[in-house]
């Protein structure tokens, strides 16, 4: 038997009835599983399905068994109780279990009476293409139940699926694990295989089930990978204090090193320095989102390699785990590829800023003692590390560590947000220590918006710009939807863009590039998370289901159900003048609103106090060009009604020609009674701004009293607010990315 073969076969499980009267009708064998943490058994919720409604919800229990070495040799088998605690995503009905369940088709099981079983280790990051792979699992497909394996090739993947070439799974192997040959870890699920193919759940998929929300689900994927990484560090401490203690079976930590993937040429991080540190990150508190992750992981890349270069491929990374990842095999920057491999610098630095992060702002969440240890194992790695900069860069970050602020100059001073591009940021190393990074820049999100096509079809596309510059992208459609199914479409890839521009104190701005008849759309009000048919959770949602003992708590309130521009800035952009060069108008009015003070004008040039009379029509080829182009550079101008046709139109024209940046509006309909009192609205809103910097948050405000009735009516505000906030050089003309993939049907 392969050493593959003895480490797995440990921690592989058939599921099934569990034989003690209930689902008699049904086969008492159902599938295969892995353990992944004591007592936790990963599989598809496919399997865990065929028990029927009431093993899903928890309700009914399942039969685990595994297999263990026995005293006199040999295997013997063991059994436990397992009890379902999430499936993704559930059954759409309680009582109704689909025949083919949708992806990502990942359970989670508690057993009883397995807490001493080896688990299995977990990747942290997605395989690459032609990753040699072993496929393990039970079957009955021979005519005989008994543990089957085959090896194969990974020849395709996205963020669903795995496809798989070579020895097909056969029947039964659904749930077990998709082993990486080189590395020893687990990538991913066997859920099952095509004509031509074998399919599987990524194990990256677990990861993404951190943003569920109701009903506990995140917490327990976050509880089952806390033990996963805590369980393969006692068993290294278990193996270094008492050898013989170990059982005779190899597991991940014992024979890992061993394997292609840890050749120095690959990584120069060892088994046990990633297990040791694993088990340290998995004691203290998680980021507050991918953005915390992401940033920290390109700051890290600058600092090492002593320049920036952001990802073209959009990270998703939701644990301190998973950006050590991201920088395992990081190389520097060298003409025609190659370079010399850093990734022990960079992790290590990584490690120390984690630290120096949590002991600033989660002082009151972590164990003293736990932080403890961590700082004085990244500083004995960091004593003997051979780049003698990088380990003072450490040793500054972790020195005094017990104190949030630490000694002068010796963490980081980042803050909340400020200015217009700028965030406090990391205060850098030593001198003698490699470059370090600028103040943490902004990332915000650009939503773009393209010219209708000839069938009346948007395209549209959703990036990330960081530092005001630099464009990473997240997703597109050249195909295009139609303009009202903007808001079902754009949701989740703009979701997926928030999670990682947030980071911080900082919530990323939303800046919607749009053509100009589009100017009036609601994105203010565009929320993340629909509502449901009848105003509150419904069966309708295909999410997951999540046992849990507690009780639900009826008075949560996801944020991602507020109008986005009650949250978070969100403005409108002209999506036809930010393909050409800013003209010196524009560059010149930007620079008046940037400096101030504002003050309102109208965009008809007509005084306010005429409003907006009922059936206006502009007249003339530029008729609202004159008043436009005499106005201060610090002047802004205000209309009173929607800009998406008529006057409105003619007159935002006019303004984007004389280089306008800043137009406020109103974009509901309205009795021609109430633009005095709108006007008087916008003209305080600019007084408290002052400059353009300063717009972002009265006009936040301002939609936060608008949204509630009373409070509007009390006192006396109208309308719905849009805002064109547009400047040049944001991103530069040319600073285009390479484009994603095209965004999958239906979006």
């Amino acid at each position: 038997m392969s050493a593959f073969a003895l480490m797995v076969r440990p921690s592989l499980a058939r599921i099934g009835a569990p034989g003690d009267g209930y689902a008699t009708d049904r086969d008492p064998y159902w599938g295969s599983g892995f353990f992944v943490a004591p007592g936790w058994l990963l599989t598809c919720a496919h399997v865990v399905g065929m028990g029927g409604a009431a093993v899903c919800r928890g309700e009914s229990a399942m039969s685990v068994t595994w297999l263990e070495r026995a005293s006199a040799g040999g295997w013997a088998e063991r059994t436990g109780t397992g009890t379902a605690r999430l499936l993704a995503p559930r059954p759409e009905a309680a009582r109704a279990v689909p025949g083919r369940w949708p992806f990502p088709d990942l359970a989670l099981v508690r057993v009883s009476g397995a807490d001493d079983v080896p688990c299995l280790w977990l990747a942290d990051r997605e395989a690459g293409p032609r990753t040699p792979v072993g496929l393990y699992g039970w079957s009955v497909r021979t005519g005989e139940l008994g543990i089957r394996h085959g090896d194969g090739e990974l020849v395709g993947a996205d963020a669903r699926a795995l496809l798989l070439a070579g020895n097909l799974p056969v029947g039964g192997l659904s749930g077990g694990p998709v082993l990486d040959l080189r590395h020893g870890s687990v990538i991913g699920v066997i859920k099952g295989r095509g004509a031509e193919d074998g399919v599987a759940v990524p194990v990256t998929a677990l990861y993404e089930l951190l943003d569920l929300r109701d009903g506990g689900g995140g917490a327990t994927v976050r509880e089952v990978l806390r033990a996963h990484d805590l369980h393969h560090q006692r068993r290294l401490d278990d193996a270094s204090a008492a050898p013989s203690a170990v059982p005779p079976y190899p597991d991940w930590t014992s024979f890992q090193a061993e394997l292609p993937g840890q050749a120095p040429s690959v990584s120069g991080i060892g088994v046990e320095l990633r297990t040791r540190l694993y088990g340290h990150l998995a004691q203290l508190p998680p980021p507050a989102g991918a953005g915390e992750v992401v940033h920290l992981v390109e700051d890290v890349k600058e600092q090492v390699r002593g320049e920036r270069l952001l990802s073209l491929v959009l990270p998703h990374a939701r644990t301190w785990r998973e950006g050590a990842g991201l920088l395992c095999g990081l190389r520097t920057l060298q003409p025609g590829g190659g370079g010399t491999l850093v990734d022990l610098d960079a992790v290590l630095l990584y490690a120390a800023k984690v630290a120096r992060r949590t002991a600033r702002e989660h002082a009151d969440e972590v164990d003293a003692a736990r932080l403890g240890a961590f700082t004085a194992w990244i500083a004995g790695q960091a004593a003997g590390h051979r780049n003698w900069a990088v380990g003072e860069a450490i040793r500054a970050l972790v020195e005094g560590i017990d104190s949030p602020q630490g000694p002068p100059g010796a963490g980081s001073t980042e803050g909340g947000t400020g200015g217009e591009g700028g965030a406090g940021g990391e205060a850098g190393p030593r001198p003698s220590a490699p470059s370090a990074p600028a103040p943490t820049a902004r990332t915000d999100v650009l939503v773009k918006v393209g010219a209708a096509m000839y069938d009346g079809r948007y395209p549209w596309s959703v990036q990330l710009i960081y530092d005001g510059r630099d464009i990473t992208p997240v997703a597109a459609d050249d195909r295009g939807v139609r303009a009202d199914e903007l808001v079902r479409v754009l949701r989740e890839p703009l979701a997926r863009a928030l999670s990682q521009g947030d980071h911080g104190e900082h919530l990323a701005a939303i800046e919607v590039f749009l053509p100009r008849r589009l100017f009036d759309l609601p994105v203010d009000e565009w929320q993340l998370l629909p509502e449901p048919p009848g105003g509150g959770p419904g069966e309708h949602d295909r999410g997951p289901y999540v046992g849990d003992d507690e009780d639900d708590e009826d008075d949560f309130v996801d944020e991602r159900a507020l109008p986005l521009g009650m949250r978070r800035t969100v403005v409108v952009r002209d999506g036809r003048r930010g393909g050409l060069p800013p003209s010196p108008e524009w560059r010149r009015r930007w620079k008046g609103v940037r400096r101030g003070p504002l003050t309102p004008g109208t965009l008809h040039g007509r005084p306010a106090v005429e409003g907006h009379p009922p059936g206006a029509r502009p007249g003339g080829r530029f008729p609202y060009y004159g008043a436009l182009s005499g106005m201060d550079d610090a002047c802004v101008p205000v209309y009173c009604g929607p800009v998406g046709s008529g006057e409105g139109l003619a007159a935002m024209k006019d303004a984007l020609r004389a280089g306008h940046s800043v137009v406020l509006w109103r974009r509901d309909g309205h009795d021609h009674e109430e633009c005095a009192a709108f006007h008087r609205q916008a003209a305080g809103l600019l007084e408290a701004a002052g400059q353009a910097s300063g717009l972002h948050g009265p006009v936040r405000d301002l939609r936060i009293r608008l949204a509630d009735p009373d409070t509007a009516r009390a006192h006396g505000l109208r309308g719905q607010l849009a805002v064109l906030f547009d400047p040049p050089d944001r991103p530069p003309l040319g600073a285009e990315a390479m484009r994603p993939p095209p965004a999958a049907p239906g979006g």
